[in-house]
């Protein structure tokens, strides 16, 4: 199946991209909490058994994605034809507990890419892929479930991430949302999404 040979080139990609961030702004503590929770919610959905984390963020940008991936000429968070507002639009509209703090938050923290270090707090085994981190996965992830996160908006009780998903088992799985995080007694929950992209399956 030609998905395979896909999955291969995402990895290909992932760990070849070079990007100088110097003074680019991290994620936050806080935010690494949502990266684990989001990881944590698909390991237990029985989405990702092997996730591996691209270690650079997804951004609104087109042409010049600093992680590897490309859909549609951009870099997931948007199609081409649209504007990071009027994607985000759309977000609010499916997320109607959205508040504009936390919309405003995510489209200021992605308009430039920003590394991601290895240091999520999951529960679950992963891996972090890229340029700073290594080239090779390990005997038993031949089949790597590929995770591109943005940067986290969060204000208050209340987070947005984009999450760019590619199974390495299951292509009808892979896609790109926005995903709404509710934190409930301390820990980060999901609570809600908004579609973006659908990966299509070519079979040969």
């Amino acid at each position: 199946m030609r998905i395979r040979a896909y999955i291969v080139a995402f990895v290909v990609a992932l760990s070849g991209v070079a990007l100088a961030q110097h003074g680019a702004p991290q994620p936050s503590k806080e935010e690494y909490k949502v990266y684990a929770a989001a990881i944590d919610a698909f390991q237990k959905a029985g989405l990702a058994s092997h996730p591996v984390i691209a270690d650079r963020t997804s951004t609104f940008e087109c042409d010049s994605g600093c992680n590897g991936l490309t859909i549609d000429g951009c870099n997931g968070l948007r199609n081409k034809n649209e504007t990071a507002a009027a994607r985000l639009e759309i977000v609010q509209r499916d997320l109607r507990e959205l508040e504009g703090r936390t919309i405003s938050d995510f489209e200021s923290k992605n308009q430039r890419c920003s590394q991601i270090e290895n240091k999520i707090p999951a529960e679950s085994q992963y891996l972090l892929l890229g340029q700073s981190s290594g080239k090779q996965l390990p005997a038993g992830w031949e089949h790597p479930d590929l995770f591109y996160f943005s940067r986290v908006a969060v204000h208050g009780d209340q987070a947005l991430v984009h999450i760019s998903f590619m199974s390495g088992t299951n292509p009808s799985d892979s896609g790109g949302k926005y995903f709404l995080f509710s934190k409930e007694t301390g820990k980060w929950m999901p609570n809600g999404s908004s579609h973006v992209w659908k990966l299509v399956q070519h079979l040969e």
